[in-house]
């Protein structure tokens, strides 16, 4: 097949022989996306980590949603990063509330409700778990939840 080249586990069109990947849009994950989500970042892709692909699964975030109606996010990473032998860690998130009369949602640290984090090593498992959260809006029963933070100590502890 002149001008095509294996790319882990599909055959991607390199027709200029350059090692470019155009058609690199064809590898992406598929993912049933609920009715009111928007997936802002789309970098994952359906191939799964190795010391060959590692290259797929570098980057903040593999993908991102959110929905705008019920302000829940997810946003999706490989970790450590570069690390074959690493995880899909998914971290689920609540958004603020629109200020009044703006529309738009103030986004500081503060105002993020951390809902926990779920990690896999499986590619499958893992766009299961992201279509259910959209589905159902309900993350994962084995989310590792956020420890409650300490009492500020007040002026007369010890």
């Amino acid at each position: 097949m002149a001008g095509w080249r294996h790319l882990s586990t599909a055959l991607v069109d390199d027709t200029k022989g350059d090692g470019f990947v155009r058609d690199h849009w064809r590898l992406l994950q598929p993912l049933r996306v609920a009715a009111g989500w928007r997936i802002d970042i789309s970098s994952l892709y359906a191939v799964d980590p190795s010391p060959e692909t590692m290259e797929w699964f570098y980057g903040s975030v593999l993908i991102s949603g959110n929905d705008h109606h019920s302000r829940l996010s997810f946003d999706a990473r490989w970790e450590p990063e570069g690390d074959p032998e690493g995880c899909y860690t998914v971290d689920f998130l609540r958004l603020p509330r629109p200020r009044k009369g703006t529309g738009n949602a103030v986004r500081g640290p503060d105002e993020v409700e951390f809902i926990g984090t779920w990690t896999t090593r499986s590619r499958p498992e893992l766009v299961a778990v992201l279509e259910s959260f959209m589905f159902t809006r309900t993350p994962p029963e084995n989310i590792a939840c956020p420890e409650p933070e300490p009492p500020a100590a007040g002026p007369d502890a010890v």
